[in-house]
């Protein structure tokens, strides 16, 4: 009689822990706060070398999506950069970190060397633009003139009152300023193009109601986008002069902020984009923040051979109070579905 209640009572509680539905499993790792977009703006105005990144050489601006740490930076003179300008001498800096500034804003003012200023002068001087209009005019007057004749000549040979090696004559030269026209329209739509070109650059250095006649002895570094002041060089001052390579102002986009982690190849192959997760950062240990995973990446980062593998995981966090900082460490818990 005892043994059948045991079984019974077996039965009993397989039928009920069947009922009950499955524990969540669940993913934990640590991550890391990162700016989704970043500028670096660093003199000679050239871009330092980031991973993943593409530097542009000579606007001395770079958009780096950071996905590692920074990595040390050979100190050079501007000479070994290649710049223009050997010298950087601080005129102003009317910002200050954590304040937000838009597209163009000035971020600092320098006073530009005068054989800088010369050169600017020389890449908006339309002496070559004017030569090849005026040389395009007087084609085009030749050409009107010729034709003009050219019908007379065909006219009066319909007469016999002219030679028809005259009439052929004429049209050979009409040929040989189609030809040249031809030959100019190509070299003026280039000088077009350079001069246009220069115009824009000249304007994204002075601003862009600069009097192009008289430029002023002072070049802007302006924000390339909206954003906030992330780090700002403590020299960055009046009157202050560079004189080798130094990164000048960070300016970082803050919301929505990116949480990214390395996770182990074997908790890799069960996360998925879209993953509730819950993030809790070291600085706020009682408060929780609820997102999804927005990245998972394929493939894996570099490691030796016999090391195991990690992949790069992405989650999104709204951060419109700013008070999710880059560099913030937390924990991330995963709930797999």
């Amino acid at each position: 009689m005892t043994d059948m209640k045991t079984l019974f009572g077996l039965a009993a509680a397989l039928l009920l822990a069947a009922a009950l539905p499955a524990s969540a499993e669940t993913v934990s790792f640590q991550g890391k706060a990162y700016c989704p977009i970043r500028y670096d703006i660093n003199w000679p105005f050239s871009a330092k070398t980031q991973v993943k990144s593409a530097p542009t050489q000579g606007s001395g601006i770079t958009a780096n999506v950071y996905e590692m740490p920074k990595e040390s930076v050979e100190e050079k003179s501007a000479a070994d950069m290649g710049s223009d300008m050997r010298r950087l001498r601080i005129i102003g800096a009317p910002v200050q970190i954590g304040q937000h500034v838009v597209e163009d804003q000035v971020l600092a003012t320098y006073e530009l060397p005068l054989e800088n200023l010369m050169a600017e002068k020389q890449l908006l001087s339309r002496h070559e633009l004017n030569g090849l209009e005026h040389a395009m005019a007087m084609v085009q007057l030749q050409l009107s003139t010729i034709q003009n004749r050219q019908r007379e000549l065909e006219n009066m040979a319909a007469n016999q009152s002219v030679a028809a090696n005259e009439v052929s004559n004429n049209a050979r030269d009409i040929e040989n300023l189609l030809l040249q026209r031809d030959y100019l329209e190509e070299k003026l739509e280039l000088a077009r193009q350079r001069y246009d070109n220069s115009v824009l650059l000249t304007q994204s250095k002075f601003g862009k109601d600069v009097d192009l006649k008289n430029l002023p002895r002072r070049g802007y570094v302006r924000a390339p986008t909206e954003g906030y002041i992330l780090w700002l060089n403590s020299s960055l001052v009046p009157g202050m002069v560079f004189t080798k390579q130094a990164p000048l102002v960070s300016i970082g986009k803050l919301d929505p902020i990116i949480v990214r982690a390395s996770v182990h190849e074997i908790a890799m192959q069960k996360l998925k984009v879209g993953d509730p997760a819950t993030v809790v950062f070291n600085a706020w240990p009682g408060e929780k923040f609820q997102t999804t995973i927005s990245k998972v990446d394929y493939v894996a980062q570099p490691a030796m051979l016999q090391q195991p593998s990690f992949y790069l995981i992405e989650l999104t966090l709204p951060n419109p109070d700013l008070r999710i900082k880059e560099g913030m460490r937390c924990e991330v818990v995963v709930d797999l579905h």
